[in-house]
């Protein structure tokens, strides 16, 4: 009798509209289908070959990347890493391109940062690095892209003392949104925000499914989560290298693009995001820090002749983004009513409601 699993690949191979046929199909289990538990051949490596280069071409961006994240209990490197390459030669323009955002937006760990720098070999890496500066040398224009702390920029969690622990800022996601749909070519598109964190992966990236997880229910655009290690978390020196080195993960997997920083001045993202204006002063268009410390006016003064600003609420960072081009005024005034209505929620501490509300108000006619 013939093995199911080779009627599956005739018919895959044979089929006239393959993208049609898988754009419906759970991958995953038709990936884990393919394996070879016990003393069966583990056939994935055909299945590959089979998607990823007899017939990449006749697949669309949008199921060329499920296939991808499908692949991911592939366990052979050579195998994984050479079918990663193909998809990449066989796609160009904005295929391409769309192809490399759906990876970053995939909801868990193996976005396309663990896909380039992780799980393809060196001369691999090289190769696709290579494709992706070349398709983005074709672009006359910089799209923006958004990196963002968590702890104390998103969430209150070390140094703020004004709201209470585990709260999301008043105003942080409306911002984010505002911020990813104000200046995306395409809103709708997945892929446009980043977490940069010294988190820790884990075992397992238990540490960062669980950061993903928190982040989930929020109502934030797709994103991508990029974390650090256990050994990032000793000192600030090493929480900033951290960050700096996922900037340089960003910077090459989307070359194309212009970014902002959002930051806070409990940890190191002050220095941070004056290291990267410095290293790439045409691709950072303005680093945004949180004040949870009270920055005196020297330090403002200072920071921001290296390119960061700093603000105390949303309605800050609103404005501020609104004078770079990048929030519409209709979403300046979202993310304010988004601030007001936060901080008359019990997410603020007694005794600092009225001295917010009155930095809101301030900083929105900044």
């Amino acid at each position: 009798m013939t093995d199911p699993r080779s009627r599956i690949l005739a018919t895959l191979r044979d089929a006239d509209d393959l993208d049609a046929v898988l754009d419906g199909f759970d991958l995953e289990r038709l990936m884990r289908g393919f394996d070879g538990p016990w003393l069966r051949t583990d056939r994935r490596p055909e299945l590959v070959a089979l998607l990823c280069l007899d017939r990449a071409g006749d697949l669309s961006p949008g199921v060329l990347a499920r296939v991808v994240h499908a692949m991911r209990s592939v366990r052979n490197r050579a195998t994984f890493s050479s079918a990663i390459r193909s998809v990449f030669d066989a796609l160009e323009g904005e295929g391409f391109r769309d192809f490399k955002y759906r990876l970053n937006a995939t909801g868990d760990r193996h976005d396309l940062e663990h896909l380039v720098f992780e799980r393809l070999t060196l001369a691999d890496r090289r190769h696709v690095l290579r494709r992706i500066a070349h398709e983005s040398s074709k672009r006359d224009d910089h799209e923006l892209r958004i990196l963002s702390d968590i702890d104390d920029t998103v969430k209150c969690m070390l140094h703020d003392r004004r709201y209470v622990r585990g709260v999301v800022y008043p105003g942080a996601v409306a911002f984010l949104t505002e911020l990813d749909n104000g200046a995306a070519a395409e809103p709708s598109r997945p892929g446009d925000l980043t977490f940069v964190t010294a988190r820790p992966e884990g075992p397992k990236a238990l540490i960062e499914q669980y950061t993903r997880d928190a982040l989930a229910p929020l109502g934030l655009p797709p994103h991508a989560v990029l974390g650090g290690s256990f050994l990032n978390l000793v000192t600030k020196a090493s929480i900033a290298a951290r960050k700096l080195h996922n900037f340089e993960h960003e910077r090459q997997l989307f070359p194309e693009c212009r970014y902002v920083f959002v930051g806070d001045s409990g940890q190191a993202d002050p220095q941070v995001g004056a290291a990267m204006v410095a290293r790439a002063p045409e691709f950072v268009a303005r680093v945004l820090i949180h004040d949870v410390t009270g920055v005196d006016a020297e330090r403002r003064a200072r920071w921001s002749r290296q390119g960061v600003s700093t603000f105390q609420t949303y309605s800050g960072a609103a404005r501020i983004a609104h004078g770079l081009g990048l929030v519409s005024e209709a979403g300046v005034e979202r993310v304010h009513a988004a601030v007001l209505e936060g901080l008359e929620s019990d997410a603020v501490k007694p005794g600092h409601r009225d001295a917010l509300v009155a930095a809101a108000e301030r900083e929105v006619q900044a």
